[in-house]
C-alpha cells in the first residue's frame, strides 16, 4: 500500500535538476547527495556513479529473501493491480520490496561510505531544498574542512540559531549565517530553480540552461503522449530533501531579476582563515570567458 502511494508519476525534472547536471557535464560535480526517491535526477540526466540517493529509488526491487534484482517496470505492474509483488525465483516465495528505504530502515552502504571518502575532496558546498532536521542526512553539511564555502538555498533559514550542545557534539554546530566571524556561510533566500537560475546566470550559462530546460521537457512530452506529464515539481525539494521541507513553495512570487537577493554577506575578522575564493563565480566582463566554480 505504502509502495504504491509512494510510486512516482511522469513529473518533468526542474531548472535546479538541470543545473546540478551542467555542474556534471562541465566536470565541476563531485557527487550529489539526495533525499528524493521520485528518481528525478536519473530522469534529467545524472549519470549514477555522481548521485547518492540516500532513501533509495524505484528503478530496481529486490526479493527481500534472495535478493533477486526485478525491474521497474516488473513491480508497477504489480503494485499497481494492486497485490503483493512475490518473487518468481525457483523455490522463494518473498516478496519484492523496490530499492527505497522506509522508515526505520538502514541507509545504503553506498551512502556512508561516499559520505567518508567524497567530503575531504569537496572545495563548494552547495545545500537546497532542505531543512535539514532530519539526521544523519544533515549532519553532512559540517564534513567539509573549515576553509570550504558553503551556500544554503532554501526558502527560509530553518536552520536552528544554536543547536543543543550534545548535538553539537554528536552532529557538529551547522551554519553561521549571522556569526560575527563568519567567512564562509552564505544563506540565499527563494526557491532552488530560482537559486540556481541566479548562479547560472553569474556564470554566464543562464541561456544554456533555460535551452537545455525547454529542450529536455520537449523530449519529455513527445514520449508520453498519452499520459501528460505533470507540472515540473517546485524546485525547492531538490538535491537535498526532506519530509518537512516548506510547502509554500507554489505561492513564492517569481523573482524578477537575475541575482541573488537578500544574500547574507559573509563577515571577516583577523582571527578567523583568510575569505576563500567567491561560493558564486561570476563571468569574466567583456572576454566572453567565464570564470568556472571549484568542484562541489
Amino acid at each position: 500500500m505504502l509502495a504504491r502511494e509512494l510510486w512516482p508519476g511522469v513529473f518533468k525534472p526542474t531548472t535546479c535538476h538541470y543545473f546540478i547536471r551542467m555542474l556534471q557535464e562541465k566536470g565541476l560535480l563531485l557527487r550529489h547527495f539526495t533525499q528524493n526517491i521520485d528518481t528525478l535526477e536519473s530522469v534529467a540526466g545524472l549519470d549514477p556513479e555522481v548521485c547518492v540517493e540516500a532513501h533509495g529509488h524505484f528503478r530496481t526491487g529486490h526479493c527481500i529473501q534472495c535478493r533477486a534484482e526485478y525491474t521497474q517496470d516488473w513491480m508497477k505492474e504489480r503494485i499497481m493491480k494492486p497485490s503483493i509483488p512475490k518473487c518468481e525465483a525457483e523455490g522463494c516465495e518473498g516478496v519484492v520490496k523496490p530499492d527505497i528505504v522506509f522508515f526505520g530502515e538502514s541507509l545504503p552502504h553506498r551512502f556512508l561510505q561516499c559520505m567518508s571518502e567524497d567530503f575531504g575532496k569537496c572545495d563548494l558546498l552547495i545545500i537546497m531544498g532542505t531543512s535539514l532536521l532530519v539526521q544523519p542526512f544533515a549532519s553532512l553539511v559540517n564534513r567539509t574542512k573549515e576553509n570550504v564555502p558553503r551556500m544554503y538555498i532554501n526558502l527560509e533559514n530553518s536552520c536552528p540559531p544554536k543547536l543543543d550542545p550534545i548535538m553539537t557534539v554528536i552532529f557538529g554546530s551547522g551554519f553561521d549565517f549571522d556569526g560575527e566571524n563568519n567567512y564562509r556561510d552564505i544563506f540565499w533566500q527563494g526557491t532552488c530553480d530560482d537559486g540556481c537560475m541566479a548562479l547560472a546566470e553569474a556564470l554566464g550559462w543562464g541561456e544554456e540552461l533555460k535551452n537545455l530546460v525547454t529542450t529536455e521537457h520537449a523530449k519529455i512530452d513527445a514520449a508520453n503522449p498519452d499520459k501528460g506529464t505533470l507540472p515540473a515539481k517546485k524546485a525547492d525539494s531538490t538535491p537535498e530533501k526532506t519530509n518537512a521541507t516548506p510547502k509554500k513553495a507554489d505561492t513564492t512570487p517569481k523573482k524578477t531579476e537575475n541575482t541573488p537577493k537578500k544574500c547574507e554577506t559573509p563577515k571577516t575578522s583577523d582571527k578567523t582563515p583568510p575569505k576563500p575564493e567567491a561560493a558564486t563565480p561570476k563571468a569574466t566582463p567583456g572576454s566572453g570567458s567565464k570564470k568556472t566554480p571549484p568542484k562541489k
